[in-house]
């Protein structure tokens, strides 16, 4: 299911090309990761516009990644079910769809329910697009392919922000919009050339247990965002956290009953896979971490002033773009496992040099690179990996629990910053002590990421082993 076909005379076409498809995928994927990035600027503007308040304004972005989050394993799994091709165009048109909607938003509620569709879009495309180059990309080509995948939201991380400002400065801030919209109609022109089967001939969804699982992951996302300003006894933040979990323990009795559940268990029970999933929530935990607050790092404790604070970034967007490509490269030569292994103690030396080395922009420009190319690194590795412990036709399946589980940690990752921040403003300890601490957290958090990596090679060698092991006695 999901592979791509060839015709009787085996002349491929272009829409069998993995360049081609890769191409098409990464327009997907920059159109979705540029979003947040181009909109960014127009925060102030908006406040104004729409006569609304920064707190209103803020859940633009945070109703994406909450949406996108928490849709992604219904992405992946329909993307089994009904195909990558079909699920990509659907997940495109959804972003075109809510983009267009923001572009005429008449107030910040309006626009808070565009982003939501938005959300949604892009939560489809990327579980969809990864499997979808897996598929179509040779063996020994996958790393490079999904490298440059996932370069493509570090160009938009670069380059986002710059249009962005352009934009709303001369032609207003609807027009940050319209930039999404050509991208994405050229990308389903170009998807309806894709080759590949039509699916499962009989598909079931487990609907309820969707529902379900979207429901646990959103009420559970929405508390950790609303904990970040206020107590966690207050009456719109408790009862979120005990709606995730009842909803959480719900779909957990519920998909041991269904036959085709939307949350494969048995899946998640083996502990590689398992492990794999909470490595990659603790790295994102960290990454995240130390990207949200870098550019307040640099205005408190380092006297950088607002406007070039955001530009200390630029190290880390550039190696993370180059070093995306490279570990692509790098990952079809030594493969997943020696490539996490590799960049993930990098990230957590630069993470290390973020808390301890950093006096000025140069000493925090390397602490930068060194992040970017362990971000680079790990991420494309990750993925690979996990669709390599997987079946062919769960690969949507599991790419959606894997970034579903990466948004997670994304999402933690700034709520832990606030609290180590909350003790410099207490006046406690200084900033430059409480930032020491934050970033130290992260190097810790990273850490514990290395050691459940290490697990997972040893079980996935273990496992290896036992297979080998059994294939011989056969063959006897």
């Amino acid at each position: 299911m999901g592979e791509y076909t060839t015709d009787k005379t085996n002349k491929k076409s272009i829409g069998e090309s993995p360049f081609f498809v890769m191409i098409v995928l990464a327009l997907g994927v920059f159109m979705t990761g540029i979003d947040a990035y181009i909109f960014i600027p127009a925060l102030p503007t908006l406040t104004k516009d729409l006569n609304t308040s920064f707190e209103l304004v803020s859940w633009t972005l945070t109703v994406l990644m909450l949406f996108m989050t928490a849709v992604m394993p219904l992405a992946g799994k329909l993307s089994d079910v009904f195909g990558r091709k079909r699920l990509y165009i659907v997940g495109v048109a959804t972003f075109i769809i809510g983009s267009f909607a923001a572009s005429f938003s008449w107030d910040i509620y309006s626009l808070i329910v565009s982003m939501a569709i938005q959300g949604i879009g892009a939560g489809i495309v990327l579980p969809s697009a990864i499997s979808t180059m897996n598929d179509s990309a040779p063996e020994d080509q996958r790393g490079k392919t999904m490298g440059v995948l996932m370069a493509m939201s570090s160009l938009a991380m670069i380059i986002g922000p710059n249009i962005g400002g352009f934009l709303i400065q001369n032609f207003g801030w609807r027009t940050i919009f319209y930039v999404n919209i050509p991208i994405g109609i050229l990308a389903i022109i170009l998807a309806f050339k894709f080759k590949e089967s039509h699916g499962e001939t009989n598909p079931h969804i487990d609907y309820m247990g969707s529902l379900l699982l979207i429901g646990s992951i959103a009420t559970m996302l929405l508390a950790l965002v609303r904990v970040q300003t206020l107590p966690f006894t207050d009456i719109t933040v408790l009862p979120l956290f005990i709606a995730s979990i009842v909803l959480f323990i719900s779909l957990i009795k519920y998909e041991k009953r269904v036959s085709e559940p939307i949350l494969d268990i048995p899946l998640l029970k083996k502990s590689k896979i398992l492990s794999l999933n909470i490595a990659i929530l603790l790295s994102g935990l960290a990454t995240f971490t130390a990207f949200t607050y870098v550019p307040t790092f640099a205005q408190l404790v380092l006297n950088t002033n607002v406007q070039n604070s955001g530009l200390l970034l630029t190290p880390l967007s550039i190696t993370l773009l180059i070093t995306a490509i490279l570990g692509g490269v790098l990952l079809d030569k030594f493969g997943a496992k020696r490539m996490l292994l590799l960049g993930s103690p990098v990230l957590s030396a630069g993470l290390f040099w973020l808390a301890y080395y950093v006096t000025d922009s140069i000493s925090l420009s390397v602490a930068l690179v060194l992040i970017g190319i362990g971000m680079g690194f790990t991420t494309s590795a990750f993925q690979v990996l996990m669709m390599s412990f997987i079946p062919r036709n769960e690969e949507g399946t599991g790419v959606g629990i894997l970034n579903t589980f990466k948004g997670v940690g994304g999402t933690i990752g700034p709520i832990a910053g606030s609290f180590f921040l909350g003790t410099a403003l207490s006046g406690t300890i200084t900033y430059s002590h409480a930032f020491s601490n934050l970033f130290m957290f992260g190097t810790i958090v990273s850490i514990i990421a290395i050691i459940l990596l290490i697990i997972v090679v040893i079980m996935d060698r273990t496992d290896e082993s036992i297979g080998n092991a059994s294939e011989s006695i056969a063959g006897k």
